[in-house]
């Protein structure tokens, strides 16, 4: 990745984890554009000098943030529903894995959405990334009988709709329905609406 220098020791990645964990705290609490180089380095307590051995600037910096989660929230939806045979179930699962992940890395949403303002081309290539993948998954889907046939792509933006949502109405909004429990519950509810449709 342009204006990103990987670690090449044990000593080194653990310099650069650093630096990436403390840019993620801080854009969480302060914002990309109110936080400085300097304040990265201050709270990752390392020299400023140090810094720019591993990333070009704070937007490369916040690019490969934003890219990781990226990769980690497919990578842990891959992982969820690997060897589920019916869609549906993938679909049960897939939300719920994003959701607990959402939970658990409350910092995600804020960088992610975040982008709109840092770099909305950064905004626009991460979902249309993300509806692309799920796009596929329907199209799948529908070969194998399992979904009608429509609009993928919109009903892939969507489901990420959906899963976006709820998932801020559990890690924001109502705090209260952090538990597994809860948050299988809420998913199921879901699954229900997409089954069986929302009105009479």
């Amino acid at each position: 990745m342009d204006g990103i220098t990987k670690p090449l020791t044990n000593r080194g990645q653990t310099t650069f984890d650093h630096i990436c964990h403390a840019a993620e705290s801080l854009f969480h609490t302060k914002s990309y554009h109110l936080t400085t180089i300097a304040d990265i380095a201050k709270t990752a307590n390392v020299g400023i000098g140090t810094f720019y051995l591993y990333f070009a600037d704070k937007y490369s910096l916040y690019k490969y943030l934003l890219l990781e989660y990226s990769h980690q929230i497919r990578s842990s939806i891959a992982i969820a529903v690997k060897g589920i045979p019916s869609r549906k179930e993938q679909e049960r699962v897939g939300i719920r894995t994003f959701i607990k992940f959402a939970r658990d890395y409350p910092q995600s949403y804020t960088i992610i959405w975040q982008s709109l303002q840092v770099d909305r081309k950064l905004f626009i290539d991460y979902y249309q990334s993300f509806a692309a993948h799920y796009t596929k998954g329907l199209q799948l889907a529908h070969e194998h009988g399992e979904i009608d046939e429509g609009d993928y792509v919109t009903s892939a933006y969507t489901l990420m709709g959906i899963a976006n949502f709820v998932g801020l109405e559990v890690i924001m909004f109502e705090e209260n329905l952090q538990d597994d429990q809860t948050i299988d519950k809420i998913v199921d509810h879901i699954i229900k609406i997409l089954e069986h449709g929302l009105f009479k």
